[in-house]
């Protein structure tokens, strides 16, 4: 089994362009991320959706989903899904404190991390850690990259890690 999920030359590559969640209220969400980062709206339609993508709701559904574009023109984008009619169990706790297996983590570089941390700040975000400086290894593993990062769960617990590269040594 292990061998089938080696890389083979003929694999055909693929690219991230999306991560979307399914939210409580997308309009809130939303515009959460639009004030702290200044992301731009894509897509913000009410459209019915099928049973199987993803499997949550009845076939034919009422979903209003929003999707958020960053600086790049095909990838890193995030998406909102809001059922309208249909009310999804609730996966996650929006008060946890920690993370678990599964859970997901959005990393985004700002330009501007002190205005940006201003930002989260004035929302009902909450802060895990604010700005600190540190280092990973680089991707080789021979050298550092120097961070500035601050951490906090958006409103719906989702943690998200915000960082500025300070630069490599």
């Amino acid at each position: 089994m292990r061998d089938r999920l080696v890389p083979d030359k003929g694999a055909v590559a693929g690219i991230i362009r999306r991560t979307s969640f399914v939210v409580a209220d997308a309009e809130a969400i939303a515009n959460f991320y639009q004030h702290v980062f200044g992301w731009k709206r894509f897509y913000d339609n009410d459209t019915p959706v099928d049973a199987r993508f993803p499997p949550c709701a009845p076939d034919a559904a009422l979903a209003k989903i929003i999707i958020l574009k960053a600086k790049d023109p095909d990838i890193g984008m995030i998406g909102f899904m809001e059922y309208q009619d249909f009310k999804p169990e609730a996966s996650t706790n929006k008060d946890k404190a920690s993370l678990g297996i599964g859970d997901p983590i959005l990393v985004i570089e700002a330009a501007d991390i002190d205005a940006v941390y201003a930002k989260v700040k004035t929302t009902d975000a909450r802060l895990v850690t604010a700005p600190i400086k540190w280092t990973v290894k680089d991707y080789a593993g021979t050298g550092l990259i120097h961070l500035c990062t601050f951490s906090f769960f958006d409103p719906i617990g989702t943690y998200v890690e915000v960082n500025t590269r300070l630069g490599q040594t």
